[in-house]
């Protein structure tokens, strides 16, 4: 005689592993990219700034700012979420975050910049 087991539960646990997995690599991913999103904010920046002319002291007190925003947890017990800022800047200022177009390095250069970094960084 046969036995049947009943697989349902198993399933059901197997599948939210993989997919409790699938949003922590997900994470990791968007984690991972933040640094990247925040450099290359902060080089838009203040490469407008150069090109109207600002002191180098105005764009270095600029950059630390900036870091200043990227790193404040919470102000006055309250989160500091970059949607929330941003939400902030186009009701207020009318910015438009739709506008946003990113010229990215292609494949090739990103590597070979990311070996040519991760080469002169094992040289210290």
């Amino acid at each position: 005689m046969k036995a049947r087991i009943d697989c349902s539960s198993c399933r059901k646990r197997i599948h939210q592993e993989e997919h409790d997995a699938f949003l922590k690599a997900e994470y990791a991913i968007l984690r991972d990219m933040a640094l990247s999103f925040a450099a290359y904010s902060i080089s838009a920046a203040l490469m407008t700034m150069v090109r109207r002319g600002r002191t180098k002291q105005y764009i270095q007190k600029l950059y630390e700012d900036m870091c200043f925003v990227f790193e404040t947890p919470e102000v006055l017990g309250k989160e500091v979420r970059m949607s929330d800022i941003m939400k902030l800047l186009e009701e207020d200022y009318g910015i438009n975050w739709d506008k946003i177009c990113v010229n990215v390095e292609s494949e090739k250069e990103f590597v070979g910049a990311t070996k040519r970094i991760e080469k002169e960084r094992n040289k210290e």
